[in-house]
């Protein structure tokens, strides 16, 4: 039985995360004044995941930005939300005096977030090196995450329900069938105006060397 990657599509996506990260962290800091602050780093340190996650493709598509050698253009978005969020948000059903509970859900959470990186080559949507990209930044937020948010854990009613109905409800959903906001095509748009392209760079011409060189040449002022 063959297995498809493509389930793995929508629990890394940000149209799912960012919204849980949102609701779940809200949540949190209404109902223990105490975890305001360590809410407010994990989102600032989950925002700046993002941020740089955007500017390395809008870099890409604007000016060919990269290692040709790695076949690197960007950090995998998938790969660094998936582990910027499940790793926590699984460990965090659980309180923080059961920390064996707490260590194996984060575990899965990591599993789990592997699994989306992957996918991601298996799909062919990034190659090796952006989804390793992906890792190292995502994982470095997500053991920020949990280091944070600790001595918390989420709301019952708020928490485990939604978390656990969201992630089967993404491996449930084919991702295809939805009509979701095309972010990568916004990235593109965005580098290609930054940059004065009539159009972004594609991966075709940036693995090119010769093609690449000389879209550079032309590119450079008079």
């Amino acid at each position: 039985m063959s297995w498809d990657w493509r389930m793995f599509v929508l629990p890394g996506s940000a149209w799912l995360v960012l919204p849980l990260v949102t609701v779940l962290g809200a949540v949190l800091a209404g109902r223990d004044p105490s975890a305001r602050g360590p809410v407010l780093r994990w989102w600032a340190a989950i925002a700046a995941a993002v941020l740089l996650v955007a500017a390395s493709k809008i870099a890409f598509y604007g000016w060919g930005t990269g290692v040709r050698a790695w076949d690197l253009t960007c950090f995998s978005g998938h790969t660094v939300l998936g582990l910027v969020f499940w790793p926590v948000a699984l460990a965090l059903l659980v309180s923080p005096r059961h920390r064996a509970w707490r260590v194996s859900l984060a575990a899965v959470g990591w599993i789990f977030a592997g699994l989306i990186g992957v996918s991601r080559v298996m799909t062919r949507a990034h190659p090796p090196s952006e989804v390793l990209a992906g890792v190292l930044l995502g994982a470095a937020v997500a053991a920020h995450g949990l280091h944070t948010l600790r001595r918390h854990q989420w709301p019952r009613a708020w928490g485990m329900v939604p978390v656990i109905l969201c992630l089967l409800a993404a491996l449930w959903i084919d991702a295809r069938s939805m009509r979701l906001p095309d972010s990568e095509r916004w990235f593109a748009q965005i580098g290609a105006t930054l940059a004065g392209r009539d159009k972004p760079w594609s991966r075709r011409l940036f693995k090119d060397v010769k093609a690449a060189s000389a879209q550079a040449l032309r590119n450079l002022p008079r």
